[in-house]
């Protein structure tokens, strides 16, 4: 694949700017520091950096942080009796581990579920057309992109793969959307079904749009967090770094897509129904008889 300052600039800013490394590197810096002349700021550092821990541990920020995005496009309750295709996105493979060890055989059921909504949806709409975006910023094993390592999963598991359309070029949501276009050419009057994480969704349903890309319904799947659980305090450091992590990333990709001109809003919304304003401020209330 040709090399793209750009992707490799966004990977390296991660690398720097992920939840843990960041924090780490405070604290690595803060005890560094102790050790010289200036270990007042030093001591400042490894304090702050030992608060912070303890702050993310015991609250649940990133969960906070992420509920409003995973709740912009809610679950397709009812699917529509006619869809014309079925798109889901990659990210569904871990380039290391696959390159190591080859394609584990439970790939399905220990935690695909972009993957298990696409099979079950391409079983209810065989009619459909079925379509899997992803190839890498990397090759697996220098070869494979994650599209050749998904269509192999389904033949393992005795799908039709000669049924289902594979892009495998894209490096990023918005490649997945121009190249699936350019190859899929949808007619403006059909209905497609866009699989992704809830977490990815509004950034996902932004960048089709403007993209191109017709008629889109959100299938958003792997909800991360529960509109019915309240947050709770408890001290698990990892777990919520992780939620932290996931938050930070998609406020990040918004932003850097709206910058880009990727998406026309900061934070995509789902559509009016046909007949209905396009905002989502609320109605004024009606003035009282009093």
């Amino acid at each position: 694949m040709p090399f793209d300052i750009q992707l490799s600039l966004s990977k390296l800013f991660w690398l720097v700017a992920e939840p843990a490394s960041l924090l780490l590197s405070v604290w690595v810096a803060g005890c560094l520091i102790l050790w010289s002349r200036w270990w007042r700021l030093g001591r400042a550092l490894v304090c702050f950096s030992a608060a912070l821990t303890v702050a993310i541990a015991i609250y649940p920020i990133g969960q906070i942080a992420l509920r409003p995005i995973e709740d912009r496009f809610p679950p397709l309750v009812s699917p529509p009796p006619r869809v014309d295709g079925i798109l889901v996105l990659g990210g569904v493979i871990d380039y290391y581990v696959i390159g190591k060890r080859g394609v584990p055989s439970s790939l399905l059921a220990a935690g695909s579920p972009r993957l298990d909504a696409f099979i079950e949806l391409a079983r209810r709409y065989p009619a459909a057309k079925h379509v899997f975006t992803g190839g890498s910023i990397e090759l697996i094993d220098g070869k494979d992109t994650e599209a050749d390592v998904v269509r192999r999963i389904f033949a393992r598991i005795g799908l039709d793969t000669t049924r289902i359309i594979f892009e495998d070029q894209s490096r990023n949501t918005w490649e997945n959307a121009r190249l699936t276009l350019d190859l899929i050419k949808p007619e403006p009057e059909e209905t497609w079904l866009l699989i992704t994480s809830a977490r990815h969704m509004p950034r996902a349903m932004g960048t089709f749009r403007k993209a191109g890309w017709p008629h889109l319904l959100a299938y958003p799947i792997d909800f991360a967090t529960d509109p019915n659980q309240p947050f709770d305090s408890a001290f698990r450091l990892g777990h919520n770094l992780n939620f932290l992590s996931e938050a930070i990333r998609e406020y990040v990709g918004l932003a850097y897509y709206y910058k880009l001109g990727r998406i026309d809003r900061l934070f995509p919304e789902p559509l009016p129904a046909p007949g209905e304003p396009e905002t989502t401020e609320p109605a004024e209330a009606p003035a009282s008889d009093s």
